[in-house]
This record gives structure tokens, sequence and C-alpha cells, in this order.
């Protein structure tokens, strides 16, 4: 791994010896830098363009030039006179040549139009946290929503657990277009694995989000935005991408807008062909009285899943005024899923003799997401109004059949006696959830140093989950009792902000909040009804020490509460010696956070401390009642508390070459409540994430990202550190279009292993080892991606909605 990265600084160190180079600076007549100033190299006499770059922060530029030639040196600003040299020619392309100063002289003229071309940072540090702008990056064309969110700093996702944690915690709230997604987080990874990552603009990473947010989520939000383009006559792109790991996988979108003077339409649409492959193996022993006693296991799941996905997203926009808009928006996504998964598990019994089960799995199903929005916006020099008003529907039927056959030690296969062992079973799932949200939003400028910003939000939905597993005996299928989950929910929300904003002087600025939520969730089952009011403060003070330096204060209050099915009692069949279940006891997870953020132009360095009570943890092992088998479960932990450190450094070693490196590391404190011993635990942490990028000559562009994440805790389980190093290659064109390949875990290094049973005791004096591996884990996956824009580039000057982009909806 070292081999590699030497090689590399030392081809790239060597390929920048190869090019001539012009340096230089730009400022204006009272000797002022002016920075992003467009800095091209053409050819003379025919003028074409050959490279070309923009000034930094400072003034200052650095402009490769692959061959010898004859050139024309142009330096051009919007409102400046654009300045350009002599003729000059270069002799050889290793030429190093300085340009004294250069001068812009201002310009008056009125401009009807501006086509604005710019490059961003691939990520920028917020109050609230960090934005990520994804189509910076080589890796995003092809990928998908899911993938974006794996490389994404401090983003950990567990697929096997179905769970999310940012910057090492859990309790993640994701939202799309600023709607909470409330759907279950397995349905929620195979929509973001369907969803195509060329139709998002960005991800914002909210560790710190203020009271105009949702409260959900004690590790923050993570908030996945799609693209709108805004322009003037017809616009549009054309996205086609192939890869292949352990399955083919496919690609085909477009995108089309429509502006004028007063309207936009926009719309796009993207079907994701995807076969993947994941599995686990766990290998360990437990004391389960169903099983006569002690018994060695060894379990290995493999399981394969076919996607067929399609995304739509169309809208429309109309100004009614120079102040006033209307819109509505439309999101629906689709996908037919097929799976089939291979279980076995190897037995080695104290009493009885050697058992061996092959179980078989399949299904297939079908899951629908239809997201509607419609919002006005009233914009004037003082103030700003905002309603929203938002229905979502979200369907998900799941039939599926479970085979199972049982062999003793020399192979023969027979049918054991304990009623555990069923020659097969069939399940019945479907989810369905109604969901309408009303939003008002309105700010107010008092003056020039303060503004403030009132909100209200009210929500109503509506869940239904019927499921049942019916035991196969002899030729009959036989309902259990056991396994019946026929669930009715009804949740409402009230929700009422305030946000005051301060300049206190030219240094020092505040920003204080206050939310009140009002939760009211009731069941079939009044035992799981919950209901509370509570407070949620929120508070930012800034005080710049120059102009490019700054010094943050952050508190927040957050909450994680259970969701219907973490609070379900109802059992859910997972093998012969195990189920899934929820936990009515459960409560819900009240954090506290305080950040201190050090800010250097685009360097970052944070101080994290949090204080959670109740945190959930997902997938514990515990027992019944009657304590005969095991019960996977969601569990509360009675605290866990933490102190990190997080930092995000931009090393700009070239105007080439182009590194970002994250790293959150601190130390985690947590009481178990599930295990027999109520044990305390301390721990490190740390992960990492680093991105590189080269720009070559003849428009090519190459990119390295990895990331690492070290040993961490899920309540008792233990997680050993695992990580992944990807590679994409770009190359555009004159005409807009660009060509990208892609490896995605050049090293197939993604092998996830836990531990339960490290700590303490578990429920049956568990002790497993489990590995799990994605598909990349298996195969590394290549893309190649083809996109190819059209139409009229003209920018259309629009207003930004504030209020109704930030949040339209929970769900």
């Amino acid at each position: 791994m070292k081999s590699i990265w030497l090689f590399l600084l030392v081809f790239f160190t060597c390929v920048q010896s190869l090019l001539g180079q012009l340096t230089g600076s730009v400022q204006d007549k009272d000797k002022n830098e002016i920075p992003y100033a467009n800095i091209t190299l053409l050819s003379s006499p025919e003028a074409v363009l050959q490279t070309g770059t923009i000034t930094d922060e400072n003034g200052m530029f650095e402009l490769d030039f692959p061959d010898s030639g004859t050139y024309i040196f142009r330096v051009s600003l919007l409102a400046f006179e654009t300045w350009e040299s002599e003729p000059f020619t270069i002799t050889s392309n290793s030429q190093q040549l300085s340009f004294p100063p250069i001068t812009l002289l201002e310009e008056v003229t009125s401009l009807e139009g501006v086509a604005v071309v710019g490059k961003r940072k691939l990520i920028q540090r917020t109050q609230e946290g960090s934005v990520i702008n994804v189509q910076e990056s080589i890796l995003t064309k092809g990928s998908s929503a899911l993938q974006l969110l794996e490389r994404s700093p401090g983003v950990l996702l567990d697929q096997r657990n179905n769970s999310f944690s940012l910057n090492g915690k859990s309790g993640t709230l994701i939202m799309i277009n600023g709607k909470p997604q409330r759907i279950p987080t397995a349905d929620l990874i195979a929509m973001l694995s369907g969803m195509s990552a060329d139709n998002i603009e960005k991800i914002e990473l909210l560790t710190n989000p203020s009271a105009r947010y949702d409260v959900d989520g004690t590790a923050g939000i993570i908030n996945i935005v799609l693209s709108k383009n805004e322009a003037l006559g017809l616009r549009g792109s054309i996205n086609l991408s192939a890869g292949y790991g352990e399955g083919p996988k496919q690609t085909t979108g477009f995108t089309l807008t429509y502006g004028s003077e007063r309207s936009n339409l926009f719309g796009s649409y993207t079907f994701s062909y995807d076969d993947f492959f994941h599995g686990w193996i766990g290998r360990g022993v437990t004391d389960l009285p169903v099983l006569g006693g002690n018994t060695e296991i060894v379990f290995q799941s493999d399981m394969y899943q076919i996607n067929r996905s399609h995304n739509f997203n169309v809208g429309y926009e109309y100004k009614l005024s120079e102040t006033s808009l209307i819109g509505t928006n439309l999101v629906y996504n689709q996908s037919s899923p097929l799976t089939s998964t291979r279980n076995r598990g190897l037995y080695d019994f104290t009493i009885d003799p050697f058992l061996e089960a092959q179980i078989r799995l399949d299904g297939d199903g079908m899951w629908e997401n239809l997201n509607a929005s419609m919002y006005f916006e009233t914009k004037k020099e003082k103030n700003t109004f905002a309603v929203t008003a938002d229905y979502i529907n979200y369907n998900n039927q799941s039939p599926n059949r479970v085979n199972s056959s049982y062999f003793d030690e020399d192979g023969v296969q027979f049918q054991p006696e304990s009623e555990i062992y069923n020659e097969g079973n069939r399940g019945f799932s479907e989810t369905n959830i109604n969901l309408g949200v009303l939003k008002l939003d309105y700010k107010h400028i008092l003056s020039k140093d303060v503004s403030m910003e009132f909100g209200l939000k009210t929500s109503l939905s509506k869940t239904v989950n019927d499921a049942k597993i019916e035991i196969l005996e002899g030729d009959t299928f036989i309902s259990d009792e056991r396994f019946i989950n026929n669930i009715e929910n009804e949740e409402k929300i009230g929700a009422v902000y305030s946000l005051a904003d301060f300049h206190l002087n030219k240094k020092l600025k505040a920003q204080l909040g206050l939310r009140y939520e009002y939760w009211d969730q009731n069941f079939d089952d009044s035992s799981l009804n919950r209901s509370f009011g509570k407070l949620f403060p929120s508070i930012f003070i800034t005080h710049a020490l120059s102009d490019t330096t700054a010094l943050s204060l952050a508190y927040t209050k957050r909450i994680t509460r259970p969701n219907y099915s973490d609070l379900a009692s109802s059992l859910t069949y997972n093998g012969p010696t195990s189920v899934f279940s929820g936990n009515p006891q459960l409560l819900p997870a009240i954090t506290d956070n305080i950040t201190l953020t050090y800010n250097n132009k685009s360097f970052s360095f944070s101080v994290l401390a949090s204080k959670e009570e109740n945190q959930i943890a997902r997938f514990q092992v515990t027992r019944n009642e009657a304590s005969t088998i095991a019960v996977i479960a969601p569990v509360n932990l009675q605290y866990q508390r933490s102190l990190d450190i997080q930092t995000n450094i931009p090393i700009n070693i070239s105007n080439w070459w182009n590194i970002n490196l994250n790293g959150t590391a601190g130390i985690r404190s947590f009481k178990l409540l599930h295990t027999d011993e109520k044990l305390k635990h301390n721990y490190s942490h740390y992960n990492f994430n680093g991105n590189q990028t080269f720009l070559l000559p003849k428009n090519l562009s190459l990119e390295l990202s990895g990331w690492y994440t070290s040993q961490h805790f899920n309540a008792s389980i233990r997680v050993e550190g695992f990580g992944s190093l990807n590679a994409g290659i770009k190359k555009e064109f004159k005409n807009g279009s660009s060509l990208q390949f892609s490896v995605t875990d050049i090293f197939e290094s993604i092998d996830i292993e836990s531990r339960i049973g490290t700590l303490t005791r578990e429920a049956f004096g568990d002790e497993f080892l489990v590995n799990y591996s994605p598909e990349s884990g298996f195969s590394r996956i290549y893309r190649i991606s083809f996109s190819y824009p059209f139409g009229n580039k003209k920018v259309k000057g629009t207003n930004t909605r504030s209020g109704a982009d930030v949040e339209k909806s929970r769900i």
C-alpha cells in the first residue's frame, strides 16, 4: 500500500517537471490582489484555448503548458477590462516564465446575460457542518447515491445491520431535498442504491443543525440535494454508464430544463440496473436451551440481488412578480428487487448429533416512494415569507418463500424432531406510509445587524404494516401466532421555532434559536403509545479573527425517536435458533452537543463534546421471557459520552495537484443495560477520508479517494477497523461532454469483522466472530460513464428560496 502511494508521488512529480510553467499575480489599480480572475493561454494566431486556471485568494496563479509554440496570455474578470499580452514564443516545454504584476482596470458596462463557469471546492465548511460538492469528484459519475454516502467524510454505512452513523455516532437522520426519510433503513438503502449520483448536486453533513430543522437524529442530519438546472431556453444532458463487479451494472439517465423570463420547467429520469452479491459468515458457541446446551455453530449466508430502479424528478416554477413565485415538484422512485439467499448452518451439539441446515430464501417485491410538493414564496427587501405543502406515500411489498433441508454428519438428509426445524415457510409483508405536511416560514430583517426568523410546522402520518410467516407442515402452510405482525400507527407532530441573527460588531456575530416540538404516536396496541413535548435550543457564536480566520462555538440539543418497527413486540423468523423483534420499552434518545471550531480559509479544526442519554443500539442479542430462544432487538444504553477532534485539511501542492484530508479522532464512554453485567466501557476511535485530484494535460484528470474507520463498538458488539481505496480518471471534451472510468475498492478490502461476547457475557454466553463483505469485498467494481450536455448554456438569474428548500416535510 505504501509503495503504491510512493510510486504515484514520484510519478506525478516527474510529470510536473516535464511541464513548462507561467507564474504571476493580478491586481487592481490600487494594487489590491484580485482573487478568482480567469487566466487563459491561447495559441497564436488562431486564438484557440489551450489551458487555463484562476488566481488564488491572494491573486497569484500558476499555469502549466505541455508544448513549445507561440501563445497569447489573457486575463479576464467580470467588471474589469480584459488584459491580453503580446504574442510570445516558448522554445522549451520545461521553460519557466514569470510575468510582472498584471493590473486590471475597472469596466463600467451593462450586461444582458453572462455565462458563469466556476469550480467549487469539494468540501466546504459551514457553521452547521460541511457540504460535499459531489460533482467535483471524478468518482461521482455512474455511482449511486449510496456509494456517495459511503465515500463521504465521517459517514459509516453498515449494510449487514442496516444502519448509518456520522463521525462514529449512531442516530442519523437521512433527508432528500430537505425531506426526512422515515422509511425502514433497509428500504432506504435499497432506494439510495438505485438512485443515480449524476442527479445529485451536493450532500450536506449537518452535525450541528439549527432550530429551523427537525430535531431528529442525535448524530446529526445527512441531506442529499438533487440537482435543478435553471436556464433560458432548452438545456439538458444525457448520462450513460456501465460496469461490472459480481454482476453487471448499468445506468441510463437524462435531464431537461426549459426556462423563460418568468418560468422554469425541469425534469430528470434515471433507470438503474444492478446485479450484486454480498454475504457473511459467523463462527462461535452458544448455550441456548432449545439446542440442548453448549453448541458450536458455523453459519454462512450468501445473498444475490437483482435491482431494477426507476427515478423521476419533475418540477415547475413560475414568477408571479419580481418578488413572488410559486412552484411544484414531484419525485418518484420505484424498484422491483429479486433476492435469492442461501444459508448454511453447521451445528455441533453437546448431546445431540451433528446437524447441517441448508436454508434457501427467494423473495421478490416492489417498493414505491412518491414525494409531491407545492410552495409559494414572496421575498422583499426586508422580509421573506414561504409556505410549503407536501404529500408523501411509501409502499413496500416483499413476499418470500423459504425451503429448509437438514443433513446428518454423513450428508444423509433427515427431518429433526424438534419443532424449531421446520421444512420451510413463506412470508408476506406490506408496509404503507401516508404523510401530509404543512410548513410556514417567515424572516424579517430588522436592521443591518439584526434579523429574525419564525416558523411552524405540522404533520400527520399513518403507517400500516401487515406481515406474517406461515410454517410448512407436510404439504400445508400453517399460520403461527408468534410470526404475525399487524401494526397500525398514527403520528402527529407539531413544531414552532424562532431564530435571531445578531451582528454584535464587525467581528462578532451570534445566532440564537429555540424549537418546541410536540410528538404524539398512537398504535393499535395502546401499550406502545408515546407522546411528549420538549424544547430544543441551538446557539451559534462566531468571532472573526481576520478576513480569512474565525473561531465558532455551537450548542445544539437533538433527539432520536424509536420508530414503529423498533417498538413492535411481534417476532420475525430469522432461523431455527433466533428471531428479530422490536422492544416496546424502548425510550427516545436525547443528546446535547457542543462544538468549538477554528477556520482558516478552507482549513478547519473542531473539538466536539456530546452527552447522550438512552442511546438506541440495534441488533443486540437478548432473551425472550421464557429464556428459550435468542431475540435480536434494539435496546437502550444508559448513556454514551463522546469527546472528539475533527479536522479538514486542504493541501494545494500545485495548480495541478490538490489534496483534501478529513479526519475524526476521540474517545467514547458508555454503559450497557441489556447484559447481565451493567458494564461501563471506554474506548478510543478514529476515522479519516482522503481525496487527491491530479489535473493532467489534454483535459485529463485523475482522482484517488480512500477512507478508513478504526475499531469501534455498537453497544456490546465490537467492530474491527476497515476501509477502501477508489480511483477514477476523466477526459473532458470541448463540447462539454466527458468520459470517465472508475474502480471501487481497488484492494477488495471492505471486510467488516464483528465480535460478540468480547466485553461481557451475552444473553446465552454467545461468543461469535462474524465477517461481512459487500460486493466490492469479493470483486472490485469497474464503471465507465459518459455525459453529454446540450442546449442553451446561458444561466438564468432567479431568486433562491430559503425556507422551503431547507426542509419541507418528514416521512
